[in-house]
Formats: C-alpha cells, sequence, structure tokens
C-alpha cells in the first residue's frame, strides 16, 4: 500500500482535507491522528505529489510518500525500516546528507523517534553518508500510526517542508522584540525569498516592532506605521523612520515608493486587502507583499478565496500557506507585476 502523509495544523486538519478533497476527488482519505491524514494514492503516488508541490494547499505543511505495512511491535518496526532503508540507499547519491525524520501519532507501541534515528544514523554512516538534523538533501521519513507504518526516502524538496511534520523552529534571541517575527522568518525561508538589501520596506501596523526589527536586520530601510509606540530598543535605529498614524487614513505621496509592504494586523481581512489595493501605487514594480489574512468564523476558504479574488489585478499571489507559526491566519506573499 502506498500514498501520502500529509500533516496539517490540529485546527484546521478538516478544512485541508476539504483543500485535498477538491484536487483529488476520487483519492480516499484516512484521518491516522490530530494533525495527520493518510491520502490512498496507488500506483499514481510521484503523479499525486507532483501536484500537491506544483499547487501546495493552503493548509497543507507537509507532505511525505511512503509506503505502508502492518507491524505489530517495536522491534517488528525497527527491523523493517531499516531493512527498507538498506534497500533504497542505493538511489541516494555517495555523500549526501540525510535527515532520519521519525514520529509516533495514535498508537500504543513504545518507541521513541531518536532512537529509530539513531538506529537509521547509523546504517547511513556504514554506507558513507552524512546523517544530519538541519538542511538534509534527502530526509527518510517515518510517521507511526496504530498499527502502520509509513516509510519513505526522497529528497527533501518533496517534503514540502524539510522540518518534520512542517514544525519549523527559530531561536529567540534575548533581543528579539516579539516571537511574531518568527512568521515573517518562516515565510521568508519556506518560500525560499530574497529580501532587497537597501530596499524601502513599508510596515503597517508595525508596534511593537518584531517585523521591523526583522526588516532592518536585513539591510531595509523601514517606515514603520502604527498609532502603538514601537519597542523602546528600536529607537535610533539606523534605517528606521516612525509615523505615529491610523494606517487607515495613511495619505502617502506617488513619489513614496517602496520594494516591500508588510502588513500584520488584527483586522477584518476584507478591510486589509482594500487596504493593501489603496496602497498599490506606492509598490515598485517587481515590488513584493507579505501580509497575514486573519481567519474569522468556521469556514476559512471562502473568506480566504474572497481576499485574494478581491487584489488588485497588479498582485500575483506567489504563494497562500498557513505557516507552522500562523494560527488563525494565513500568509501571503505577493508579488507586483
Amino acid at each position: 500500500m502506498q500514498g501520502i502523509v500529509v500533516t496539517a495544523s490540529e485546527e484546521f486538519l478538516p478544512t485541508a482535507m476539504e483543500e485535498v478533497k477538491r484536487d483529488f476527488p476520487h483519492l480516499s482519505q484516512e484521518v491516522l491522528g490530530p494533525a495527520v491524514f493518510w491520502l490512498h494514492t496507488g500506483d499514481d503516488l510521484d503523479g499525486v505529489q507532483n501536484r500537491l508541490l506544483a499547487e501546495s494547499p493552503i493548509f497543507v505543511r507537509h507532505i511525505h510518500g511512503a509506503k505502508a505495512w502492518l507491524v505489530n511491535d517495536e522491534q517488528e518496526l525497527f527491523a523493517s525500516v531499516i531493512q527498507r532503508l538498506e534497500g533504497d540507499l542505493g538511489k541516494v547519491p555517495a555523500g549526501a546528507s540525510v535527515a532520519v525524520q521519525a514520529r509516533a501519532i495514535n498508537t500504543r507501541l513504545q518507541w521513541q523517534g531518536r532512537e529509530l534515528k539513531a538506529a537509521c544514523d547509523q546504517v547511513l554512516r556504514e554506507q558513507g553518508y552524512r546523517p544530519v538534523i538541519k538542511d538534509p538533501q534527502w530526509i527518510i521519513s517515518v510517521t507511526q500510526a496504530k498499527k502502520q507504518v509509513y516509510y519513505g526516502l526522497d529528497v527533501a524538496e518533496r517534503n514540502l517542508c524539510d522540518w518534520t511534520g512542517g514544525m519549523i523552529h527559530f531561536r529567540k534571541e534575548a533581543d528579539d522584540i516579539s516571537r511574531a517575527k518568527f512568521k515573517l522568518l518562516e515565510a521568508i525561508v519556506r518560500f525560499g525569498l530574497d529580501l532587497p538589501v537597501g530596499g524601502r520596506a513599508l510596515d503597517l501596523g508595525a508596534a511593537p516592532g518584531g517585523w521591523t526589527q526583522e526588516l532592518l536586520s536585513r539591510g531595509l530601510q523601514v517606515l514603520a506605521v502604527d498609532t502603538g509606540e514601537l519597542d523602546p530598543r528600536l529607537k535610533g535605529a539606523t534605517g528606521l523612520k516612525f509615523l505615529r498614524a491610523n494606517v487607515k487614513n495613511l495619505n502617502l505621496s506617488p513619489q513614496d515608493q517602496f520594494d516591500l509592504i508588510t502588513c500584520d494586523m488584527s483586522w477584518d481581512p476584507i478591510f486589509t486587502a482594500k487596504l493593501l489595493n489603496g496602497l498599490i501605487g506606492n509598490l515598485r514594480n517587481g515590488g513584493q507583499v507579505f501580509m497575514t489574512i486573519k481567519l474569522m468564523g468556521k469556514k476559512p476558504l471562502p473568506t480566504i478565496e474572497r481576499v485574494l479574488n478581491m487584489l488588485d489585478d497588479s498582485l500575483k499571489v506567489c504563494h497562500a500557506q498557513h505557516l507552522w507559526h500562523n494560527r488563525q491566519e494565513i500568509t501571503l506573499h505577493l508579488q507586483k507585476r
């Protein structure tokens, strides 16, 4: 049996399943745990995975192609995974960096992911590969749920995210103003983006300044707009201009041009989209937008579709994703044509 293990947030798992069902109405789904489901692909595993990668559903954080089989105990689990790994390593280039990502979900078997990782790492070293945790070239994915084990070995890019289950983490630094910056960081990493060093950024609803701080650290000049105060640690920061104003009343000169607009405000998503549309004239051609869309109500997809449909025609939707650091919101990455 083969298919794809799909991970979303627990809260939005039904929404992720709905999205996937829209694209693959003929494929059956099975919930494996609170935030994970199994997509039965049959013989079309590669084709289905390619479509998921090309048109990533908004609420899907992580996928891994897998073959599944029954295991009765921990010993059988370890032995069968090692046996399958030894048979598969021939397709991995010599000396490649390989991560082992193992997790137990909704199971009575007593085992730890680190134990299986240690066993697989030993095999990797013996065969001349480099076991790693971060930035792998290849990933061994093992999800064990109930009495089934779901195993896959693939290049990292085909998992959608190279962190286990899409749970990307960043180190919190002592001078961090806000954990909100991790949303921006994750978007940059997940979408593989480069910000224009020396460019100008407009940060809407900036206080207390988590996103502003990150943009400054990346060499951008920032106009931060909010009615509230920025964190005192930003006082006198090079490249920062603070405008105390309500973004609803923002009236910029057409000559005020920006390479990037960011917006992480807890406002009605329709208003946020209208606000952005009103600032299109201040975004240079090729300029980027990072914004969060707050999900209000129990059915987020209609709200998201409405927001996307009302965006200015000059804006291309490059990415729309419910990231690990998002809660009841999604992150949009847009670019002006």
